[in-house]
């Protein structure tokens, strides 16, 4: 979870009842949140919703009944955007394009391109000169380091060296200068 998150499991409508008719009608419902789940900051999760496993929840989204495992939801009332891994495909086409705009933002600022450690959302687009404590504490992300330090060993990265990336985004700044 990011920034506030509201998580219900029963609501004060009752009071409105009582006032109105003398009685307490209590409304109290089992709130469950599965594995694997990202909510973003602002979000609400009112009482009786099931989230599924391996669900992103987009930021300020209000969630209300089932929430379908291995999906993206957002808005208010949330609602499913995609699949997991329809998301994952949309993320991985978008990393170069990502990374090339952070370290051309990063250079017109600073005057110089970003060092290697400073990567660590990025550094699966090309192969590490070593691993960085950032990158290390990205790795270790969920409990499953080894996983994905295997991963990485065997990921198809596109660029060999963090040299090869740079020298790709100083022509693709060539080509925007254009």
């Amino acid at each position: 979870m990011t920034g506030p998150v509201t998580i219900l499991t029963h609501d004060y409508s009752w009071s409105v009842l009582k006032k109105k008719y003398g009685i307490i009608y209590g409304n109290q419902r089992k709130t469950v949140i599965g594995n694997n789940v990202f909510i973003g900051g602002g979000a609400t999760i009112l009482g009786g919703s099931h989230i599924g496993d391996n669900v992103i929840i987009g930021a300020n989204s209000v969630v209300s009944g089932n929430v379908d495992s291995n999906s993206v939801y957002a808005g208010n009332p949330a609602r499913k955007l995609m699949t997991l891994e329809e998301y994952r495909d949309k993320r991985e086409k978008r990393q170069l394009k990502e990374a090339v705009e952070y370290v051309l933002e990063y250079k017109k600022r600073f005057k110089t391109y970003p060092p290697e450690e400073k990567m660590d959302e990025y550094f699966f687009l090309f192969k590490p000169s070593r691993i960085y404590t950032k990158y290390r504490s990205q790795l270790e992300l969920m409990g499953n380091y080894h996983e994905t330090l295997k991963k990485l060993s065997t990921y198809h990265t596109r660029f060999s060296s963090y040299k090869d990336f740079l020298n790709y985004c100083n022509k693709q700044e060539m080509v925007f200068s254009k």
